[in-house]
């Protein structure tokens, strides 16, 4: 073949793979990158989805959306953070479920993104700082159902939601003694440690149980999700692991087996490296405890 007849193939090549593609600018007139029309799972650009495909979140997030009143709930995300998510693995005006709404951080975030959102949440003490926060920052609620997903999923419409998108109760760590567990000067009798601030959040069902307990009812939980999700989409999951009576359990790798058990396929574990959280000094001079500044975020694929 000729030089001249292989630049014009590889021109009409370039074209032909760049033709349903668009330059996107945000609303300072800045070049977000170039969107393909072939995008199925977001409006991101290829300039955003490569930075999105990191396995680690560094970024940094305001405290704001009333943050002093959503930290009541001790397992409050940053609204920012879940609309990044959501835009990741929606498109506008998509429907997303968190059946652990606690304050709303999902349903924030979907209001930040023109993407509509449904949370379920036993206790109605969240659900009225939800109300409240949208009250004070005149957000339009979304909706917002009190009561036990164990109840509620049965009763939903099967393959309606674009995503789920949830932060789930940790296991007994109210009532576990957690990464604290007891301290001692020398010479003196161990004392107990303040109680960890995801207490009343994580005592999301009012008795204690034994880890498989707690997997057995996520398992529940997640296998009554799985129909409502279309095929196709994504299940996102905050889950932290966890220091307890000297050892560490690896809570992110507990769940993730229940929910492949479920059906949900293993896409990724993005790292939420939260640079807001304080370093602690753990059994100083004893042994080696972690000071606990990152969170798990499984990612499932309905397939």
């Amino acid at each position: 073949m000729k030089k001249e007849n292989l630049l014009i193939q590889i021109k009409i090549f370039l074209y032909n793979m760049n033709k349903d593609k668009k330059e996107i600018f945000d609303e300072n007139g800045k070049s977000r990158g170039f969107y393909s029309e072939k995008n199925q799972i977001n409006e991101l650009t290829g300039k955003e989805w490569q930075y999105w495909s990191k396995s680690v979140i560094t970024k940094q997030y305001p405290f704001n959306f009333q943050h002093k009143l959503r930290n009541e709930h001790g397992g409050q995300k940053p609204p920012e953070l879940c609309a990044d998510l959501i835009k990741v693995f929606t498109k506008e005006k998509m429907n997303i479920l968190d059946p652990f709404a606690g304050v709303g951080g999902t349903l924030f975030g979907a209001s930040l993104c023109n993407r509509k959102a449904k949370g379920i949440e036993i206790n109605s003490k969240w659900t009225k700082i939800y109300d409240k926060v949208c009250k004070l920052e005149k957000i339009k609620k979304q909706k917002m159902i009190i009561g036990d997903s164990k109840k509620i999923l049965k009763n939903e419409k099967k393959n309606c939601f674009d995503m789920i998108l949830t932060d789930v109760p940790y296991w007994d760590m109210d009532k576990a003694e957690k990464s604290k567990n007891k301290f001692k000067k020398v010479g003196e009798i161990s004392k107990d440690n303040k109680r960890s601030k995801l207490s009343e959040f994580n005592n999301f069902n009012n008795k204690e149980q034994s880890k498989q307990e707690w997997l057995d009812e996520m398992k529940e939980i997640f296998t009554l999700c799985y129909p409502v999700l279309k095929k196709g989409r994504y299940l996102v999951v905050f889950i932290g692991d966890m220091y307890r009576n000297g050892r560490y359990h690896f809570l992110s790798n507990d769940l993730a087996r229940v929910l492949e058990d479920v059906g949900f396929v293993p896409k990724a574990n993005i790292i939420w490296y939260d640079v807001s959280n304080r370093l602690h000094i753990y059994a100083y001079c004893y042994q080696y405890v972690p000071s606990m500044i990152h969170q798990n975020i499984l990612v499932f694929r309905k397939e």
